[in-house]
């Protein structure tokens, strides 16, 4: 029988390297255009407030350092290059995310899992600002290249859609509306203090398809501004549909909900995803729709 005591310790560790790779990811997105402006410094804060509870001593240290400059509401150049240096040092140190060991001193997961967290970061740190310039687009082109190697379905279906915006000029894609709504899609958008973070739209099914319950298998993720996942899926049953706690080769909607729930490969949130952009990579009929489409189809 496992010891409770080891995979609780194992989960926790497994959700720390995760946390690093995606502050590392967001570090780099910050400094690309060379500086750190109020704005960005809030995103990274409330980033920070959002991983309390899992309790990451980096994450931890960082949170307090960067809160002690935002005291009194204004980020002054003094503070911004302090910000900088903070940032900097994380990245220059070349902390990395180790992948936690089993017992017999294997892997246990996979690397991809690290790359997907160190990518939203990224991604989260670029668009800080509500822009994005050519050393971000160049920033972003030169990581995605870099991990070349990674072969999730949510990393190459993001590649696809990247490239008729970067393709091999990123140089010519900066100030791009479309970029900045691709990332925005990625990541949920900006997230304020205090806020839980949004779900990703940019796997949403454009346009929305038509909703049809009877007959029909849904698989919900995220967490529902209509309620608990038990109330959703009584609505769901209450017009003669069924409900699969994870996306098969059979099931006909992903239903994700307002918000996102942890650090991405963290949770079933992302896992759930990530099988669905593979399934509808691989042609089966799978629906991605957002809650909002959802609540209104059953109206």
């Amino acid at each position: 029988m496992s010891d409770p005591t080891h995979l609780i310790k194992f989960s926790r560790a497994r959700l720390s390297g995760r946390q690093i790779s995606e502050l590392l990811g967001l570090c780099r997105g910050l400094i690309a255009d060379r500086k750190i402006v109020q704005s960005e410094a809030e995103s990274l804060y409330a980033w920070l407030i959002g991983q309390e509870e899992a309790g990451c001593p980096l994450v931890e240290a960082t949170r307090m350092q960067v809160g002690k400059m935002l005291e009194d509401g204004v980020l002054d150049a003094g503070e911004s290059a302090e910000l900088m240096q903070l940032v900097r040092g994380l990245i220059d140190n070349h902390l990395e995310a180790e992948v936690p060991l089993s017992r017999k001193g294997l892997p246990t997961n996979n690397l991809d899992d690290y790359q997907i967290s160190a990518l939203l970061g990224l991604c989260r740190g670029l668009i800080a600002d509500g822009k994005i310039d050519r050393n971000e687009a160049h920033t972003l082109h030169m990581w995605l290249m870099a991990h070349e190697e990674v072969n999730n379905p949510v990393m190459l279906a993001f590649r696809e859609k990247l490239k008729p915006l970067i393709g091999g000029k990123p140089e010519d894609a900066g100030n791009d509306v479309q970029l900045l709504q691709l990332l925005n899609g990625l990541i949920g958008g900006k997230t304020e203090v205090g806020e839980c973070l949004r779900a990703m739209t940019l796997w949403l099914d454009d346009p929305p398809p038509e909703v049809v319950f009877e007959g029909r298998k849904f698989c919900l993720t995220g967490k529902f501004s209509y309620g608990r996942r038990g109330r959703c899926e009584d609505e769901i049953r209450a017009r003669r549909g069924t409900c699969q706690q994870s996306p098969t080769r059979t099931t006909d909607y992903l239903v994700i909900g307002s918000y996102a729930e942890g650090t991405w490969i963290q949770s079933a949130y992302g896992r759930k995803i990530e099988k669905a952009v593979g399934l509808r990579a691989s042609a089966r009929p799978i629906r991605i729709i957002s809650e909002r489409h959802w609540l209104a189809s059953m109206a």
